[in-house]
């Protein structure tokens, strides 16, 4: 009845362990699927990523080349607008030569009121009666007092003239430093455009690669959660993997055990019916029978293992 017990308790134990193999066996398979599903996924993201760090590294190469033309065009403005400063000083210092140009002429206008060539005119008329006649001392007196008047006065008439001339020629000349300065307005206010066109284009470049680093840092994020849980599960199943061989050693034993108590029974059985053979006074044993007779199991078991 104890052996019936030991049967039962063993069978038992074996369908337990068999049992407990079995969804180890699931949980590896689980396991296993979910690293396919994981790797597949760590597999898809990192490639997106890949994807995403080449168009940031085209998009800042597009940078620094947009950001390089900029700088050329900064220092282009910069000096125009040095050169615009420096033709505005002169505009001033030429305003000012110009309004004094015209207040000497005003001054000079309000003396001469006669042309130049009227003047000498009169001139080579005295002359010509100083050179030609017989003259009073007193008449050749005012001839010669009324010719160094007009030679004075020519000679106002003669700087008038110059001075109206340099005049005339610094009103030309502002004239075309204003032009000048219009023109470098003008370049000065595209290439400005220009630059507001280029930060625009600056700050769009920008504004993507900032939107692609964020993508890229939540591909990071979720590539390292994933990767985690791969360790996770790697770790899981080398665990699954030695439980399961740590069952199958349990399995069997617990079978060879279970082999031995019935090849021990069995063996007891033919022990005590040999016996009881000699008991009737039967010498005379088959070669099994005395094998049954003096072996014990381990013998057996040795046997049966050689036999294999």
């Amino acid at each position: 009845m104890g052996n019936q017990i030991d049967d039962k308790e063993i069978q038992e134990m074996i369908d337990r362990i068999s049992n407990e193999i079995t969804e180890t066996r699931n949980e590896i398979k689980r396991l296993k699927r979910e690293k396919t599903i994981l790797i597949s996924e760590l597999r898809d993201l990192r490639r997106e990523r890949s994807r995403h760090i080449d168009r940031v590294k085209e998009l800042r190469s597009k940078l620094r080349e947009i950001n390089e033309k900029r700088r050329g065009y900064v220092e282009e403005i910069r000096k125009l607008r040095q050169e615009r400063r420096e033709k505005i000083d002169k505009l001033k210092q030429l305003t000012n030569l110009i309004r004094e140009k015209r207040n000497q002429l005003q001054i000079l206008g309000k003396e001469i009121r006669i042309p130049v060539s009227a003047i000498r005119r009169e001139i080579e008329k005295l002359e010509w009666i100083q050179q030609t006649r017989i003259l009073t001392i007193d008449e050749e007196e005012r001839i010669i007092k009324r010719i160094q008047e007009l030679e004075e006065l020519l000679e106002k008439a003669l700087k008038a003239k110059e001075e109206k001339k340099q005049y005339l020629e610094l009103r030309a000349e502002l004239t075309s430093l204003r032009l000048q300065i219009n023109d470098l307005s003008e370049k000065i206010k595209k290439i400005s455009e220009t630059i507001s066109a280029i930060d625009e284009k600056r700050n769009n470049l920008r504004s993507q690669i900032s939107e692609i680093s964020s993508r890229i840092d939540e591909l990071n994020k979720e590539i390292n959660e994933r990767q985690e849980a791969l360790n996770k599960i790697n770790e899981a199943i080398s665990e699954l993997v030695n439980k399961l061989n740590d069952l199958r050693n349990r399995y069997q034993e617990i079978i060879q055990r279970y082999e031995r108590m019935k090849i021990e029974k069995i063996l007891s059985v033919k022990k005590k019916e040999v016996e009881e053979k000699l008991k009737r006074g039967k010498r005379r044993l088959t070669l099994e029978e005395m094998i049954v007779l003096y072996s014990d199991v381990n013998d057996l078991i040795e046997s049966d293992s050689g036999s294999k």
